[in-house]
């Protein structure tokens, strides 16, 4: 799994790529991304073409009837995209979202697991 840095597509002006760890596990490869602010109902995850993309919408909305003396917090959104190699089973990828921790499983497909061959 590779990491791609793609911006744009209904984001707000402050896009960011968030940092994330992969690993592999005997069965799959994990995705860990931080998306602090971001809300679980705000974030997008879309498999095509061997691409993972991966974006939200994070921040405070603006009070229209206030009159701000400092505002350093801006609307952000977060995007990136990860080339899937071989081997990723692509109909079975689980997703949570954890304290602003967006986990992604993604499941090795059978020919790629190790398998025990028994001798006769």
């Amino acid at each position: 799994m590779k990491s791609n840095g793609v911006t744009g597509g209904g984001l707000p002006e402050n896009v960011i790529m968030p940092m994330a760890d992969i690993y592999e596990t005997p069965d799959a490869f994990v995705l860990s991304m931080d998306m602090p602010g971001a809300r679980k109902e705000e974030i997008s995850l879309t498999l095509e073409r061997g691409l993972l993309h991966v974006s939200a919408a994070s921040g405070r909305p603006h009070v229209a009837d206030a009159t701000y003396l400092r505002r350093e917090i801006r609307a952000t959104g977060y995007r990136r995209a990860f080339t899937l190699g071989e081997g990723i089973d692509r109909s079975n990828v689980q997703a949570t979202f954890e304290e602003g921790v967006l986990t992604v499983k993604l499941y090795k497909s059978a020919e790629k697991l190790p398998r025990d061959i028994q001798i006769h």
